[in-house]
């Protein structure tokens, strides 16, 4: 009896000596405060370079770091870079395998192997390559990369079946592609799984406590704006040209045509819809020559401890919006894809199982005697904690028939209860609409985009 005792304290002191010394795997949270810096100082392309400059190491986050680097790349419009790198990290994903670091995340961290991401990041990844090949004509090669993306998101897990194909985003460029090589009738099966959002479990509940949320921030918002417009419009020290951000009414109460923007202005807009049934439908989607897809918000973030990771929704304002075409209403986005639905309704995969072993098999450990218990509680076995910094909270979508000609784009965005958010204005000038042809453009939302000035280096 000695004897076994004794060979399994060494075996528990090889497992937990391997994992500890695998623990001070580089983390990111540092690299993703520069980048973030370096978006208010310069914009999509100086938070590229960033990105780019985390490449240099081919380690086990460059997947990671691969696929920010291309979000930001595709929101410059730098579309070929930005396809270039995505396929370069499902190459990764695919083919890459370092079994060493497998090994050792096996019985440690989960954060020293290669970074592939969850389903939903996977899903994700395939539809921003279909989006890169649907722009550039090869509908064929788009449709099926978004066939791809249905298929990494489906869950197999049995209590969350009913959303195993529930993918939109991947579901509506689909529907487009499926129109583009002639096939009305899989197009009308697409647009209309595109149009369906069944409810997570708790989802009606997270609504409520969000609208309750964001109409206490907005009345106290609304109370310090006040203060600040009427301490820049009076005494000595007057602010030209500061606009009163305190009004913030119901979206449906926007005006119809900008200032600015004069009556004899006729609208470029021919045809739009504000109706979710007539936007997701194969005749409405035949006619429309522009489409603004409209990313909001952050990525779910990711919380690990020794037993797994559980993913939580980012807070932001923004929950939908209203386009503006040459000063005109145009109409509203549509919500196709919420992330952190993706990500509560993923179900329980494998390696889930096996973190929670680990965490498990910690604890009765360190109940032990002999020294083991000791050892134990040094044992680093925490879920992984990485995910994609860059992917938006939610994506919604813009189409209409624009005629062909430079435009000014202009996106008012309101909060989850109808409220405009006035600091959440974006104006993209001299945007081309070219005839015969799909005008495809990729935008992110954040604050202070109207109001952005880029201070001088000594």
């Amino acid at each position: 009896m000695k004897t076994m005792r004794s060979a399994a304290l060494v075996a528990v002191l090889a497992v937990c000596g391997a994992s500890t010394a695998t623990s001070a795997a580089p983390q990111p949270s540092e690299n993703v405060k520069r980048s973030q810096k370096a978006q208010k100082a310069g914009g999509w392309q100086k938070v590229a370079l960033v990105y780019q400059s985390y490449r240099a190491d081919h380690d086990q986050n460059y997947v990671m770091w691969t696929l920010d680097y291309a979000s930001c790349c595709l929101l410059a419009g730098n579309y070929d870079e930005a396809g270039k790198a995505l396929m370069e990290a499902r190459y990764d994903i695919q083919k890459h395998q370092d079994k060493t670091r497998e090994n050792l995340a096996a019985i440690g961290r989960e954060n020293i192997k290669l970074f592939k991401g969850e389903p939903f990041e996977q899903a994700m990844l395939c539809c921003y390559l279909g989006l890169m090949h649907y722009i550039d004509g090869d509908y064929n090669n788009a449709r099926i990369f978004f066939n791809q993306a249905n298929k990494q998101d489906a869950t197999t897990g049995d209590n969350m079946k009913e959303f195993r194909d529930d993918f939109g985003l991947a579901h509506y460029w689909l529907g487009r592609s499926y129109m583009k090589i002639d096939q009305p009738d899989n197009a009308r099966i697409a647009f209309r799984k595109a149009a369906q959002q069944p409810p997570h479990k708790g989802q009606n509940k997270e609504q409520v406590s969000l609208k309750k949320a964001q109409d206490k921030q907005r009345k106290e918002r609304t109370k310090v704006e006040q203060d600040v417009y009427k301490a820049a419009t009076t005494g000595d020290k007057k602010v030209d040209g500061v606009f009163d951000a305190a009004a913030t009414p119901a979206a449906r109460e926007l005006p119809a045509q900008l200032a600015g923007w004069t009556d004899s202005d006729p609208t470029p807009v021919e045809l739009c819809t504000d109706k979710r049934e007539d936007f997701f439908s194969v005749d409405y989607q035949q006619q429309v020559n522009f489409i603004l897809v409209v990313e909001m918000g952050s990525s779910p973030v990711k919380i690990a401890n020794d037993y797994g990771d559980h993913i939580v929704p980012s807070l932001y304002q923004e929950r939908g919006a209203i386009v503006y075409v040459d000063g005109h209403r145009a109409g509203p986005t549509f919500l196709v894809l919420d992330m952190y639905h993706q990500a509560a309704t993923r179900g329980k995969s494998e390696k889930d199982a096996g973190q929670m072993a680990k965490g498990i098999t910690k604890q009765i450990l360190k109940q032990m005697p002999f020294g083991v218990g000791t050892v134990a509680s040094h044992w680093q076995i925490q879920a992984d904690e990485r995910f994609w910094h860059m992917l938006p909270g939610e994506v919604q979508i813009f189409a209409a028939r624009v005629n062909p000609g430079l435009h000014t784009i202009g996106l008012q965005c309101f909060d989850a209860n109808g409220y405009v958010l006035p600091r959440y204005r974006m104006t993209s000038y001299y945007i081309p609409v070219q005839a015969n042809q799909d005008n495809v453009y990729v935008v992110r939302t954040r604050a202070e985009a109207d109001n952005v000035y880029v201070v001088a280096s000594k």
